[in-house]
């Protein structure tokens, strides 16, 4: 009999619109094909009938718990009076806790999936064999937002990032099996045994994410994220405000177009003639195929950036920074063009607008890369072998 794994999620994995998302969902999809997968997923939003349709080809159950904005204010409350990270706080309810050791008691599975350190509470103390999977180095994401912040939140975001950088260390030894989605991700851990974590990063759906056909783009530049999430929406008001007038001095007419769901006020407020916010896009390769470089000037966060893997995928030439190569290792000037600042943003982009031969190489070279690097299928293969050893 296949081995009965439930999976517990901070987010129901359909549609796909953030990181998380994705990379549960892909996991999802990938262990569905030798094991039976219950899923137990929080929600805030509604779930439309056919995301759970999508969800029920990989999954025998699924089980929704939603948390309401009253809920979330509750728990934040107790949890910080328990010294609990807040982005722990906010997703742990009692009542719900109660109700998923019910449906183990019931299902009766052999292994426990943890999707993020968020979600621990929920799947500490059991005698199921279990793997946690961090994703990110969180606590590191908190210590850049607390040092990038106005000074009266600092004092938050900085409590954030100590209590979370505990509670990751914590939360090692209740789990047999860890992962991470970068090896940069698990230096940032102050975990004594981190070695131990293993590096599964995040694929490319290679059938999907594919080049264009068509080489009449509209917009010279695209920038493409959840563009409620506070990184993505700095880079996109930093690309904007402090790249393009750069650019502008010398190609006046050059556009940029600003791509992915929930725009923040700031986000929208970046609309004129030269910058299109379009919002969510029901097909997002319209963006990558909508234009000719893809920049991302993000100096925040963790993780692996799916966003340039697709762009890279699609072969559209990207223009990123350091940080967020450190969790990709593309080379520089071959498959990809590093900047970490507005100055050097604006010379990349200048240089590849007027240089169509390096496009094409960096365009070429780009799919090679993530080919031979980023493959779903050695991925999910990887966190199979990890359930098998720590079962």
């Amino acid at each position: 009999m296949p081995t009965k794994i439930l999976i517990l999620t901070s987010r129901f994995p359909y549609p796909i619109e953030k990181g998380d998302k994705l990379r549960i969902y892909r996991q999802i999809k990938g262990l569905a094909a030798s094991h039976d997968i219950v899923l137990c997923a929080l929600t805030e939003q509604d779930i439309a009938q056919q995301d759970y349709k999508e969800l029920e080809q990989y999954c025998s159950k699924i089980y929704t718990f939603p948390l309401g904005k009253t809920d979330i204010a509750r728990n934040m409350l107790s949890g910080f009076l328990r010294g609990l990270p807040l982005q722990v706080a906010y997703f742990y309810k009692k009542s719900i806790h109660k109700k998923i050791n019910q449906i183990i008691a019931k299902e009766k599975p052999d292994y426990l999936y943890c999707q993020l350190a968020r979600m621990a509470e929920y799947a500490r103390h059991t005698s199921i064999p279990n793997t946690i999977d961090y994703m990110d180095a969180f606590s590191v994401n908190a210590r850049r937002w607390s040092n990038n912040a106005p000074f009266y939140l600092r004092p938050f975001l900085s409590r954030e990032a100590r209590k979370m950088a505990e509670y990751e260390s914590l939360i090692f030894d209740d789990f047999k099996g860890h992962s991470i989605i970068s090896a940069q991700d698990r230096e940032h851990l102050n975990i004594k045994e981190r070695q131990k974590i293993q590096v599964i990063p995040n694929g490319v759906d290679f059938d999907f994410f594919q080049s264009a056909k068509t080489t009449n783009r509209e917009y010279d530049l695209v920038f493409v994220g959840n563009m409620g999430y506070a990184p993505n929406v700095k880079a996109a008001r930093y690309l904007a405000t402090e790249v393009l007038p750069l650019v502008h001095a010398q190609m006046p007419d050059l556009r940029l177009m600003i791509a992915g769901a929930r725009p923040a006020p700031e986000v929208q407020r970046l609309q004129s003639e030269q910058v299109n916010v379009t919002g969510w896009m029901d097909d997002i390769r319209d963006a990558y195929n909508g234009a000719e470089i893809f920049a991302a000037p993000l100096f925040t966060g963790a993780g692996l950036q799916n966003k340039i893997l697709e762009a890279m995928a699609m072969g559209v030439p990207c223009i990123t920074t350091s940080l967020v190569n450190n969790a990709i290792g593309a080379k520089h000037g071959e498959s990809i063009l590093l900047a970490d600042d507005a100055q050097a943003f604006a010379n990349a982009i200048i240089q590849l607008k007027e240089n169509k031969t390096q496009r094409d190489q960096i365009s070429q070279q780009a799919k090679m890369f993530v080919r031979q690097n980023f493959d779903w299928a050695t991925f999910v293969a990887q966190l199979r072998q990890l359930i098998t050893k720590s079962k």
